[in-house]
């Protein structure tokens, strides 16, 4: 049976505006925090090195199946390979942790990442390599009263996805809400963890913060 968790900011060693347990390696923190921080992650787990990914905001779906630790720029990874840890990094973007019968999945999914499909196109892949009975759970993310946008991409995105709309008066969009619907939509059953990275300060956010590290969501089959 898949696990997964999703990390919050304590437990590590980083400091200052990436305090505790930032395992983001892009953001500006100490090389060696962060190091010492995938390590706690890798011994939560009890298993191998977790698998990251460079994640750029695109569709790109990627299967590991080798035990390579080279990170792959994609937005989602996908395994069959038991013990193999699959990593997404996030501090208000989605972390999306698919589990089947012998498949698992971790999508990022952002604004971009939902209007260029990066949810179904992972669902499609998972599927077409034999998975079955998928369920998904939204972890630590943004919620739709405070992700704000300028008024045109507000529009522009409600005009692609509908699921994405607040109120005009706020022009904030519904990530959540967003992705749930693509989910169900592919008929996979989904649960939100219901917790915003802006509201909840044990969690890292890029919007509320500026400078911040990244969390982490994982999942092993």
């Amino acid at each position: 049976m898949a696990q997964m968790l999703f990390t919050a900011r304590h437990g590590g060693t980083s400091t200052g505006k990436y305090s505790f347990l930032n395992l983001g390696d892009h953001v500006g923190d100490e090389s060696i925090a962060v190091a010492n921080n995938r390590r706690i992650l890798q011994n939560m787990l009890s298993r191998m090195e977790p698998r990251f990914m460079n994640q750029v905001h695109g569709n790109d779906v990627v299967e590991v199946v080798e035990d390579s630790i080279a990170p792959v720029t994609a937005d989602a990874l996908i395994t069959r390979k038991p013990g193999l840890p699959l990593a997404v990094l996030s501090a208000d973007c989605l972390p999306i942790l698919v589990k089947g019968e012998n498949i698992v999945g971790a999508i990022h999914a952002g604004r971009k990442g939902i209007l260029n499909g990066i949810i179904e196109r992972t669902i499609t892949k998972m599927r077409e390599l034999g998975g079955s009975e998928l369920s998904a759970t939204i972890g630590p993310a943004i919620c739709g009263g405070c992700y704000e946008v300028d008024i045109q991409m507000y529009s522009d995105a409600i005009e692609i996805n509908p699921n994405l709309a607040t109120t005009p008066e706020s022009h904030c969009l519904d990530l959540k809400k967003a992705a749930a619907g693509q989910l169900l939509s592919q008929s996979v059953s989904v649960t939100d963890l219901g917790i915003c990275t802006a509201h909840d300060l044990n969690y890292f956010s890029y919007r509320r913060d500026g400078i911040s590290g990244r969390s982490a969501g994982v999942i092993v089959l």
